[in-house]
Parts: C-alpha cells; sequence; structure tokens
C-alpha cells in the first residue's frame, strides 16, 4: 500500500476553497483527466454524499464515490468501479488557520492488483496533485 500526503494553502476562505474542490466538474482542472459528476448525492450539495463522478481519458477509466461529506471540513471517497485497483481512499481534510486563509491536508491510500506498479502510480497522482494545487493557490495570490 502506498500513501500520498500533500498540504496546500489557499489566500481564500475555508468556504470558497472546499466549495471548488468538492464539485466534482472543477477536478478536471487539478488532475487533468476528464472528471463529471455522474451521479448526484441525494441531500442539498449534489457533489456531496453519495455522489459519483467518472475519471477518464477519452474513455472512463474508473469512477469514485464520496463516502464522507462534511462542508466545509471534509471530503472522503473510494474508488466504486472496477479499475485495476484493489483500495483507494481519498481524503480532503480543510481548515482555517487565520481569516480568509485555508490550509487543505489531502491524503490518498492506494493498492493497486499489479503491486509492481504501485510506486509509480504514487509519484503519478501525487505529483498531478500538487501541481495542480499550486496552480489553484496561485489563483488566488
Amino acid at each position: 500500500m502506498q500513501h500520498i500526503s500533500i498540504s496546500q494553502a489557499f489566500n481564500a476562505p475555508q468556504k470558497e476553497i472546499f466549495d471548488y474542490l468538492c464539485d466534482h466538474n472543477n477536478l478536471s482542472s487539478i488532475l487533468g483527466a476528464q472528471i463529471k459528476r455522474i451521479k448526484d448525492a441525494d441531500g442539498a450539495n449534489p457533489n456531496g454524499l453519495g455522489s459519483v463522478r467518472s475519471i477518464g481519458m477519452g474513455i472512463e477509466l474508473l469512477q469514485e464515490t464520496v463516502t464522507v461529506f462534511e462542508a466545509p471540513n471534509l471530503i472522503e471517497y473510494q474508488i466504486s468501479s472496477n479499475a485495476p485497483i484493489n483500495y483507494h481512499l481519498g481524503r480532503l481534510e480543510f481548515s482555517s488557520p487565520s481569516a480568509g486563509k485555508t490550509l487543505l491536508y489531502y491524503t490518498i491510500d492506494i493498492e493497486s492488483k499489479i503491486g509492481i506498479i504501485d510506486p509509480v502510480v504514487k509519484f503519478l497522482l501525487e505529483t498531478t496533485i500538487k501541481n495542480g494545487l499550486k496552480k489553484l493557490a496561485s489563483k488566488y495570490n
């Protein structure tokens, strides 16, 4: 199992960053993949608990389901489709160290069906997410 841990600060209010990152349709700019919400949550926020997003690159590669949604503090999701991944848990924790500032702590635990590729998957995911979040944070400076 591989563990990814990313911290990113934003010069914006916590609710604004949470609202942006919880919207599945905004994640394409972070991950550089085609991402869209394919199932709305039952609650007031269509991106909330139980919502499902499709991630692809020309074709759908996998689906992720939101398993915890506590606005504006926490989002957890797991892969829910038949992908070459045995286990994937993503967790985004948001906090506000001071007024108008947000700190995101993003962790992923991942294990593929072909263990030998796990370090490569970790490197690719970690690099892509870090770069995407830095790009987003630069919009608030």
